[in-house]
């Protein structure tokens, strides 16, 4: 058993799954760290402005961006605090939940470093083929990049 946790989560059900697993993996008085990451200004704006230009739709295209940004936290919030519910209904005495900005992957890695977990926890999307290119897979960029901390991944049934 672990005494730290970091557990990723977007909200989804799918990724949800492994909350069942928390308390197999992490030992009673453990501190399981729930992460959620939202974008940041540049990378939404990266996905949603033509090509090379910011300027389509100029301020309106930022605040725009920014409105989606906020409903992102928001609903963050309520994806941690769902979370924490749960976890604590499973026995789980430390949890603390934590919303970050950026790419998920890069987001976790950091976190984990960041608050020396002993684990990470998280579900995978289970996404193949042209979905797999064209979304990429968060789970396997954590793995690539996340040396010296075990990563337990679930796929759930179906995917």
């Amino acid at each position: 058993m672990y005494r730290s946790a970091l557990v990723a989560t977007d909200g989804s059900e799918t990724a949800d799954s492994i909350l069942a697993h928390v308390a197999n993996v992490v030992e009673p008085g453990g501190t399981v760290y729930v992460l959620a990451v939202v974008d940041d200004l540049g990378r939404l704006l990266s996905r949603v402005a033509p090509a090379g230009s910011i300027e389509f739709g100029g301020s309106a295209s930022v605040s725009i961006a920014e409105d989606a940004i906020q409903a992102e936290k928001v609903a963050a919030r309520e994806h941690i605090a769902d979370a924490e519910r749960i976890l604590k209904a499973a026995g789980m005495t430390h949890v603390e939940g934590a919303i970050v900005s950026g790419a998920p992957g890069d987001a976790i890695v950091s976190t984990a470093k960041a608050r020396k977990v002993a684990i990470v926890l998280m579900a995978t999307h289970g996404r193949q083929g042209i979905k797999r290119a064209f979304m990429g897979s968060v789970a396997e960029e954590v793995l690539r990049n996340l040396e010296g901390i075990p990563v337990l991944v679930l796929n759930p049934v179906g995917n």
